[in-house]
């Protein structure tokens, strides 16, 4: 699947069909590539192809920034950092559960927390990657001319969304979906649905051009107001 420009230097690459799951590749202005997520344990391949694509080779890579530790979005994590030699940061609630390759509990209060608590570790996590560099709300990464961190917990406890304001494009992660119109993440696969929930309102303070979500294709027109009314539970 072909990487889709969505800004200046920012393209959303496609790792499953339906844009389903994304990563997004950021560029900064001496040429050097940042990945945001890695997708699925499978999604490596679309990930490389997707720079070969775009003329880039892995060693562009320097980073890889990860939104949180789940397997749709660091299950590929170890073999893009073994294809790049990027090195990799992340929250610095989330770093532990990246290095024990594992994902964190999901709330007891919802079916799919008591079901999750059943199933055996293989099922749950990932590969272990080390973790480089961690990194708390409000950092401003000296990655890609500037990525600001913005701590958007509830859906893990390190989770975070990331606005790059050289491009004006805003990945979300997880804290708000675009499959079938904007939503909020699944509660059978947070880890504090009310948090995940409160949280995920910082995004409306905001400013921004381009909303990018890991889940569903982006939207580059009317993108804040969208956000900020979904946020406000409005009709977009």
């Amino acid at each position: 699947m072909a990487a889709v420009q969505v800004g200046d230097g920012v393209w959303r690459i496609p790792t499953a069909p339906a844009d389903l799951v994304n990563s997004f590749l950021l560029e900064g202005d001496d040429g050097t590539l940042v990945l945001v997520d890695a997708g699925t344990r499978s999604a490596p391949k679309a990930l490389l192809a997707a720079l070969a694509g775009l003329g880039r080779q892995p060693g562009d890579v320097t980073h890889l920034l990860l939104t949180h530790a789940h397997n749709d979005h660091a299950g590929g994590a170890r073999a893009v950092v073994d294809a790049t030699g990027g090195a990799v940061a992340a929250h610095e609630r989330e770093a532990v559960y990246l290095r024990e390759g594992r994902m964190p509990a999901v709330d007891p209060s919802t079916f799919g927390g008591r079901l999750m608590a059943r199933l055996p570790g293989r099922l749950k996590g990932f590969a272990p990657v080390g973790v480089d560099t961690e990194f708390t709300d409000g950092d401003v990464l000296p990655v890609a001319d500037g990525v600001r961190v913005v701590h958007t917990p509830g859906h893990t406890p390190g989770h975070c969304s990331f606005l790059h304001p050289s491009s004006g494009v805003l990945v979300t992660g997880d804290a708000v979906f675009n499959v079938r119109g904007l939503r909020y993440s699944l509660k059978n696969s947070c880890t504090d649905v009310r948090t995940s929930r409160t949280s995920a309102a910082r995004l409306g303070e905001l400013d921004f051009a381009v909303a990018g979500f890991t889940h569903g294709p982006h939207v580059s027109s009317g993108a804040q107001a969208a956000v900020r009314a979904f946020l406000a539970g409005r009709p977009s």
